[in-house]
């Protein structure tokens, strides 16, 4: 078969959702499949919206033998104005024209002649979603849905979620299946009408293999501090609970608490600006706010070996990759009841869970693991196995093509 992925990023750059369809085309490999990766230009997310952030030049990439072909982002002018046009008179509905959705015409068009592909993969964003269910029912070819829908904690939903205000629903429903990475969106989906033997929960992974080679020692220097490290390494916005990071650690310092706090990865503006209107911030941490910006993943490995807790204490992340970075690392998590953190950890045993917002809590958590290492390094163990056992990329992928073998009989197996 031939298999097209569609997904707003793609290698180089190194994230949750990229890595995801980017471990699922080369596993297609393994399987007797052909993949072909279809992006955009984009590095950073803002340049999805504006002209501000990075992108790459680079039409076409191989890496490891999978083609990836990137389209470029536009921006036209009053762009504000004609996305409210189009979330009105577009047959799809609004979804797709909200932010950061972006406009990709090439895309369009290049989809809209036959390419020889025999199923889809369509990831992440509406407009992917909606692009691949487009070639799906124009060329009668099978279709799998992956919205890595963020919406918050099982109880407390994101309130301001467009997510699925438009066509988006339909898609899923007329999808060959649908993959969650989580009970909490197995429920999302079985809410919108999708029969529960079309979802396929499917979660993420990583390559233990990765990181045999960390050096903590490495990282470390790299950072230009000394231990104890407080870790959080992800794109760092509010909803991704960075601000209660800061005022957690920001207790912990007044009581006298000897750490460094890492924010490694990007700094989104909604934290720059929360960072910036705290005159006292600086002062208080001093050198024990370490911001890094975007980490290589060779720098990952090193910082993960160099932290003592790592922090996600996110309602954004529908899995959490780093969760189990960090256990692999041998690193207790502290994450949030949100998207499939509930479901991978098991409070108390092998990391903590808090509630997004709930600053007093994660202090307390915090304060329990920088008393106690041999807890820490307990949860680390368990973690370390719960991700061998379920959670690396073969087995995840593997998942994922005895599913597809199901919809398709063509689609042999390794």
């Amino acid at each position: 078969m031939k298999i097209l992925h569609l997904v707003h990023r793609s290698w180089p750059y190194h994230g949750g959702a990229e890595r995801y369809v980017l471990e699922h085309a080369l596993a297609g490999k393994r399987w007797g499949h052909e993949s072909v990766i279809c992006t955009t230009d984009a590095w950073d997310m803002s340049w999805l919206v504006s002209r501000s952030g990075l992108h790459i030049q680079r039409k076409m990439d191989i890496w490891n033998g999978i083609e990836i072909v990137r389209f470029p982002v536009l921006h036209p002018p009053v762009q504000n104005v004609f996305r409210a046009v189009l979330r009105r008179i577009s047959k799809c509905g609004p979804d797709r024209y909200y932010y950061p959705n972006p406009f990709i015409p090439s895309l369009h068009r290049w989809l809209s002649i036959d390419r020889g592909f025999d199923f889809v993969h369509a990831n992440a964003m509406p407009f992917m979603l909606y692009e691949g269910r487009r070639y799906s029912e124009k060329f009668g070819k099978g279709l799998v849905s992956v919205p890595h829908a963020n919406v918050g904690e099982k109880y407390r939903r994101v309130k301001a979620l467009h997510y699925f205000s438009g066509c988006q629903k339909r898609i899923l429903r007329n999808s060959s299946f649908v993959a969650a990475q989580s009970q909490f969106e197995k429920g999302l989906y079985t809410e919108m009408g999708i029969p529960e033997e079309r979802i396929h929960i499917s979660g993420s992974g990583i390559d233990p293999s990765e990181f045999a080679g960390g050096s903590g020692e490495r990282g470390l220097k790299r950072l230009g501090v000394k231990g104890p490290v407080i870790l959080s390494l992800t794109a760092h916005s509010l909803d991704r609970g960075t601000a209660h990071i800061i005022e957690a650690c920001r207790i912990l310092l007044k009581k006298g608490r000897d750490f460094t706090l890492v924010l490694a990865g990007p700094v989104l503006q909604d934290v720059e600006d929360y960072i910036d209107s705290d005159k006292k911030l600086s002062e208080e941490f001093g050198d024990k706010l370490v911001l890094t910006g975007y980490v290589s993943r060779e720098d990952r490995i090193d910082l993960l070996s160099a932290a003592d807790i790592v922090l996600l204490p996110s309602r954004l992340d529908c899995f959490g990759i780093v969760v189990l970075e960090a256990w692999v690392s041998g690193k207790p998590i502290i994450g949030c009841w949100s998207g499939a953190m509930p479901d991978i950890i098991s409070d108390g045993r092998n990391g903590f869970l808090v509630s997004w917002g709930d600053i007093a809590t994660l202090t307390n958590r915090i304060e329990i693991l920088l008393d106690n290492r041999a807890l820490g390094l307990g949860m680390g163990e368990n973690g370390r196995k719960n991700v061998l056992e379920r959670w690396t990329w073969e087995k995840v992928t593997d998942r994922f093509y005895r599913r597809l073998s199901q919809c398709c009989p063509e689609a042999s197996s390794p």
